[in-house]
């Protein structure tokens, strides 16, 4: 599993300081970059956990796209870990576009988010290997 790489986290998710007391992620001064917009593309912002683990993860913005992060699991080693990255929405389809880390693979698969009433269906892989996981609003 991967840790953050990235030097440029939005403060007001609230997981930068943990993670960069945590050392993953560097206090170096971030390269401007463009806002995400607000609007329908923040839907998937916030904390989500899968209806078949005892998991939650933050989705936040960062750089143009959205990233996620491990905030609460099992195993302590698990906290702030990267789960999602390269989060994109495509507002001609309403779905997100990115990757999620497979743990039982050891990498990264691509997958797509679409809301739904209850939170979000999330298709992980691709063809008659992919997977379909219900997320909630963690509480």
């Amino acid at each position: 599993m991967q840790r953050f790489s990235f030097v440029r986290i939005i403060a007001s998710v609230g997981i930068a300081a943990g993670l960069l007391g945590a050392g993953v992620i560097s206090a170096r001064p971030a390269v401007a970059a463009p806002p995400v917009q607000q609007g329908a593309g923040d839907a998937v912002v916030g904390d989500w956990r899968p209806n078949d683990q005892d998991l939650a993860v933050r989705i936040f913005a960062n750089n143009g796209q959205y990233l996620g992060a491990i905030v609460k699991a099992p195993d302590p080693q698990m906290i702030n870990r990267e789960l999602i990255r390269g989060l994109a929405f495509d507002p001609s389809m309403g779905v997100w576009h990115g990757e999620i880390f497979a743990i039982k693979q050891g990498k990264f698969m691509p997958m797509t988010i679409r809301m739904t009433p209850a939170g979000f269906d999330m298709v992980a892989g691709s063809g008659v290997f992919s997977k379909t996981i219900n997320w909630v609003r963690a509480q």
